[in-house]
């Protein structure tokens, strides 16, 4: 009995927990972290604007973006939540994106976000 205890407790705390549930809707402030870089960060930051399972990223005025030529308030990005496969929440504008083999990051597929870490991928 105490064997199935110790393999069920090294088994739990070794899986990766699930993604949260998606916040209330609102305005909030993310980091951005890069994937070409491996998921380090700049400093970089993005308000993140969640309605009804609408996202809508802008470009905030602390953002690397405004050095580039982007004004603060610029839309970067929007889409619907989804759940891809992995588990990873998604931003997406298909329902078939939640079957794809590669998102976030330099993939060209759907920009991933985590509510955790409170953190945007992008390349």
């Amino acid at each position: 009995m105490s064997l199935l205890l110790s393999l069920f407790l090294t088994i739990s705390c070794c899986l990766e927990p699930p993604q949260s549930e998606v916040p209330e809707n609102g305005t909030y402030i993310y980091e951005v972290t890069f994937a070409e870089w491996d998921g380090k960060t700049m400093g970089d930051e993005i308000i993140v604007v969640l309605k009804d399972g609408h996202i809508t990223l802008k470009v905030s005025e602390n953002s690397n973006a405004v050095w580039m030529g982007a004004n603060p308030g610029d839309i970067i990005e929007e889409g619907t939540l989804r759940i891809h496969q992995s588990g990873q929440w998604i931003i997406s504008n298909d329902d078939k994106d939640i079957y794809l083999e590669e998102i976030g990051g330099c993939t060209g597929g759907p920009t991933i976000i985590s509510f955790e870490n409170r953190t945007i991928e992008i390349c």
